[in-house]
């Protein structure tokens, strides 16, 4: 999908070492797009295409509209004057610079009311701005790499590159990035690349994937569906273990121990086991995709705490399973089934259903340890 206005039309090609050529075409409007791929299959290296890091033997790079790279035309912009950022699995600040620093070092007009509004208002959409005063060193894994996604957007970027950002975070960092990244394109409406090996983030990040197979493209569209019959271009992605990852905020405590009750985001309550947390903290919730069931018509006499109605918005099967994408208001659901119960309980888009959801299936991400990264 693409937009003349913001979006990246993209022609690549370039022959690298051990054999591999790079030889890809797509177009972006102002959405955050995965490419998804194993190792060795051009990733990175068309990230680096589309910087100018790496010059292209052909092809062009065009963004709003705007000629970055044109082989046939001689146009070779420098990074300086992309307006591309860039975000990676090294955080790559200033060690002497404070977090403050470190965000404005591409804005020009040093101590200005301009740099300094534009310093506070990224360090908030990206949740660092309570760390503005501190050094590096000072900062947990996800701290940084906040910080860093704050950096590059400080200039207004009119792309943002991702390369395997969460890559060296642990579960509860990753979704406190993932969700922050989330927020910043719906705030900035560019373009986000973002480079993955990992199903459950393309899935849970992407609304666009490009699978690469030995520098091509194998297949493009809406991630699931693309995950779930890449089986024919690169054998079978393992679905498995897929997790629903969902923010939420502590609404209440049974008695001392017992159970948990969360508000998802833009959803509905959740019981879980006991969080050692008091309400009204931010949390994030797992749910594995395999750990829900889903029901038709009246549920009755359960011993699972979570029945949740929502209603099918995708489909997608991929031999004997099929994964199903259910909506809850502004979260969506991946449920994982056996191929036979989509005929058994007459599945289609648009067909009302329950979702059954036991509370110890809940992993919640200790709420201290959020915040902190």
């Amino acid at each position: 999908m693409s937009d003349d206005a913001a979006g990246l039309d993209v022609r690549l090609v370039r022959r690298l070492r051990d054999g591999l050529t790079v030889d890809v075409a797509f177009r972006l409007g102002p959405e955050i797009a995965v490419l998804f791929g194993p190792s060795a299959s051009g990733k990175t290296s068309i990230l680096r295409l589309i910087t100018g890091l790496l010059r292209p033997d052909g092809g062009h790079v065009r963004l709003g509209g705007e000629a970055l790279f044109d082989a046939g035309r001689g146009i070779d912009l420098p990074l300086r004057r992309r307006r591309i950022g860039m975000i990676f699995q090294d955080d790559l600040l200033f060690p002497h610079l404070r977090v403050g620093d470190n965000i404005g070092f591409g804005l020009a007009g040093s101590g200005s009311p301009a740099r300094r509004a534009r310093i506070g208002e990224v360090a908030a959409l990206c949740g660092v701005e309570h760390l503005l005063d501190r050094r590096p060193a000072m900062l947990s894994g996800g701290e940084r790499q906040r910080v860093g996604l704050a950096r590059a957007l400080a200039p207004r970027p009119r792309l943002l590159l991702c390369d395997e950002p969460v890559s060296a975070l642990d579960v509860a960092g990753r979704h406190v990035l993932l969700d922050r990244l989330r927020a910043v394109q719906r705030s900035e409406a560019i373009p986000v690349l973002y480079v993955t090996h990992s199903p459950a983030e393309a899935v849970g990040l992407g609304t666009h994937l490009i699978l690469l197979r030995r520098g091509t493209i194998a297949a493009e569209g809406p991630p699931l569906e693309v995950l779930t019959g890449a089986a024919a271009a690169l054998g079978p992605i393992q679905l498995d273990g897929v997790r629903n990852a969902l923010a939420a905020t502590i609404e209440g405590h049974e008695a001392p121990q017992g159970s948990t009750r969360l508000r998802l985001m833009g959803g509905p309550p959740l019981i879980v086991p006991h969080v050692s947390a008091p309400v009204g903290a931010a949390v994030t919730v797992t749910v594995r995709s395999d750990d829900i069931l889903l029901a038709r018509g009246p549920v009755a006499g359960l011993s699972a705490q979570n029945l949740i109605p929502g209603t099918v918005e995708r489909i997608a099967p991929h031999g004997a399973e099929a994964e199903v994408l259910v909506r809850t208001g502004a979260v969506a659901w991946i449920v994982s089934i056996v191929l036979p119960v989509v005929e058994q309980l007459g599945l289609s888009p648009g067909v009302d259903v329950h979702m059954i959801i036991k509370a110890r299936s809940c992993r919640v991400d200790h709420p201290a340890d959020a915040a902190g990264e």
